[in-house]
């Protein structure tokens, strides 16, 4: 039929037609020239441009990191602002800046180093080995094919080589160091009475008009948690099928591949004189050497001392000063003509004549034999039964949850299909909130993906989340329990005892305010005002910025303070962790770095380096904002 409409369409009729639809779209690319779409787009570097996908991915994965490291102590609150999301495009911004500095150097990584990288990876291993077929598995799992991963390695990699330069580069001058030892390791003296909160000195009531003061004028604080409750599919190499045990015949060829594991083979402990003499040389340079070997050999079996002869004539400068020992020796660790004299001597016989390899002649001595040990093929069975059915069970898993990504990405908005085809429970677990929950919500990652947008805002299941090696799940959003203000009668407890606590450390204040008057009228010393208060006076003859005696929270306070002039002392009220304290700081000493201390040099010249590197670092980004044009679309960021 389309052929038949084609040799119909000829001559003047084909160019009417072709007229009418080349118009429209015509129009159509003219005006994509004048309205290049940014809905998609959050910034554009140069031109390079940052997606929204791509931002929201990066973010949800920074998210996620913070999480982790940050545990119980993570506020979502914080990380859902515009003024993050802006901080994180700025972070985006710089590298692909730096990235683009280092194409521009002609910085690069080649493919056998990139291999190197990639072949390490645990994730794609096999007991300690690169597994391709993991590799590949893993990466589907993770949408992603090997090409766009090594990719992605490649541009981490030749990132990473730009700042690594700066940092090695950086070095630190002797004022330099000078100056920053004297303020690290300063040491100041001073004088103190801490006044430490006291909850009996003060009433225990609080009324009821100012406990709901407090609440209304801080009810963000008195949020509960956002919640959710997800469904789940959860895939587990252990609960999969193992299989069939293999035969014997595959066992025995198993074994035979695998022998050295389960065996250790005879190692034998030698020692050598090597007359040194190269391939190339002439005969009779080869004869003599080889006399030489045959008489030293002759010597040894005559009771003369080896090590003495070794030193002596031996042109092996590795061991000739340790007696020629080449300590203990196993098959494939020397050459074969070296190993096949080696191990034709017995203890009863342990010298042997002249030996010749590429590198000369050798006279060698057998000193000691350790047999060959080990597990027999029978003891080893059901070792390798055991590991067979594993990778079986692997196997198995990885076609399977290849099989449910597919089954998902078909319909990412249910659990009910994939469950379905696969034969598998579709779990629910909650309510938990950003900090976690029991089970698999004690997860990070499974935490993450369950508040993250494609999860919250899209309704769509997540991506594969791996629990631990070879144990995936993927959820779905079953309810969202939005965070609301907690009732006064349930927090009424909490804003008492922080009010009581203020009162304290306001009475605490008013205490230490008192006697800074009374020292600043000069009626009375610091001694005998402590004294008076029933209080110790605590006297610090040398404290360094790092000390935590008498209170951490004073020593930071102390070190705030301006360097008193000779003659006099400086005064202040200042905080504690506990109270509030009255403080004479009487004087300032520099640090200073003794001559010998070469390790603590060292350390700081060491310190001083990488601050430099991470101010060299920052100016380098400012000169690339600088000279670069970068346009971003904060509308895209809401």
């Amino acid at each position: 039929m389309l052929q038949s409409s084609r040799d119909r369409l000829t001559g003047i009729l084909a160019f009417f037609i072709l007229g009418i639809l080349v118009i429209p779209f015509a129009f159509v690319g003219v005006n994509s020239y004048f309205t290049s779409g940014t809905e998609n787009i959050v910034a554009r570097i140069n031109d390079k441009e940052i997606t929204f996908n791509d931002f929201n991915q990066s973010y949800s994965n920074f998210r996620r990191r913070m999480q982790q490291i940050m545990g119980a102590a993570f506020d979502p609150l914080e990380y859902d602002t515009l003024v993050a999301r802006r901080e994180h495009l700025d972070r985006l911004i710089d590298e692909e800046l730096i990235n683009q500095a280092a194409g521009t150097m002609g910085l690069a990584v080649d493919d056998e180093r990139l291999g190197d990288q990639i072949r390490s990876i645990p994730a794609f291993q096999v007991d300690g080995v690169f597994n391709a077929e993991v590799y590949q598995a893993r990466l589907r799992a993770q949408g992603l094919t090997p090409k766009q991963f090594e990719q992605e390695m490649r541009l981490q990699s030749v990132f990473a080589q730009l700042p690594t330069a700066l940092t090695s580069s950086s070095f630190s001058t002797r004022d330099e160091l000078n100056r920053y030892v004297a303020l690290l390791d300063e040491k100041r003296e001073f004088q103190t009475v801490i006044f430490n909160r006291d909850l009996n000195s003060i009433p225990a009531e609080v009324a009821s008009e100012e406990i709901l003061e407090f609440y209304e004028a801080n009810t963000d604080r008195f949020q509960s948690e956002e919640q959710v409750v997800i469904d789940y599919l959860e895939l587990d190499a252990v609960e999969v099928a193992t299989g069939t045990e293999p035969d014997e015949d595959f066992l025995r060829a198993r074994f035979e591949q695998q022998e050295g594991r389960f065996i250790t083979p005879e190692q034998r402990r030698a020692s050598h004189i090597l007359i040194e003499v190269t391939p190339d040389a002439a005969e009779a340079e080869k004869e003599t050497a080889r006399q030489t070997a045959e008489d030293l050999s002759r010597r040894i079996k005559g009771g003369e001392d080896f090590a003495v002869l070794a030193a002596e004539y031996s042109d092996d400068l590795g061991s000739r000063d340790s007696g020629g020992d080449l300590g203990w020796i196993e098959p494939g660790l020397m050459t074969e003509l070296f190993e096949q004299a080696l191990y034709e001597l017995t203890v009863a016989e342990p010298v042997s004549g002249p030996v010749q390899t590429g590198f000369g002649w050798h006279v060698i001595r057998l000193d000691e034999v350790i047999a060959a040990s080990g597990m027999a093929f029978e003891e080893a069975r059901q070792v390798l039964i055991d590991e067979h059915l594993k990778e079986e069970a692997e196997r198995e898993y990885l076609e399977i949850a290849d099989r449910l990504v597919d089954l998902i990405y078909e319909d990412p908005t249910t659990l009910e299909h994939a469950a379905s085809a696969l034969g598998l429970e579709i779990k629910t677990t909650g309510p938990f909130g950003r900090i976690g929950g029991e089970g698999i919500a004690a997860n990070p990652e499974v935490v993450a993906a369950a508040f993250s947008d494609m999860v919250m805002e899209q309704e769509s299941v997540s991506d594969p989340i791996d629990v631990e090696e070879n144990h995936m799940v993927m959820l779905h959003l079953r309810e969202y329990l939005p965070a609301v203000t907690r009732p006064l009668e349930e927090v009424s407890d909490e804003i008492m005892s922080e009010l009581l606590t203020q009162r304290a450390d306001e009475a605490a204040r008013k205490s230490a305010e008192s006697v800074m008057s009374a020292l600043e009228n000069g009626t009375k010393n610091f001694a005998e005002l402590s004294e008076e208060a029933e209080l110790q006076l605590v006297t610090v003859n040398a404290a360094g910025r790092r000390d935590i005696d008498p209170d951490p929270v004073l020593i930071g306070g102390i070190f705030m303070l301006e360097k008193p002039d000779p003659d006099s002392v400086t005064r202040a009220v200042l905080g504690t962790s506990n109270g509030s304290a009255v403080v004479e700081l009487i004087s300032v000493t520099a640090g200073e770095l003794a001559e010998d201390a070469f390790l603590a040099r060292q350390q700081y010249e060491r310190q001083i380096a990488n601050a430099m590197a991470s101010a060299e670092a920052m100016g380098l980004l400012a000169q690339l904002r600088d000279s670069a044009i970068i346009q971003v679309y904060e509308e895209q960021l809401q």
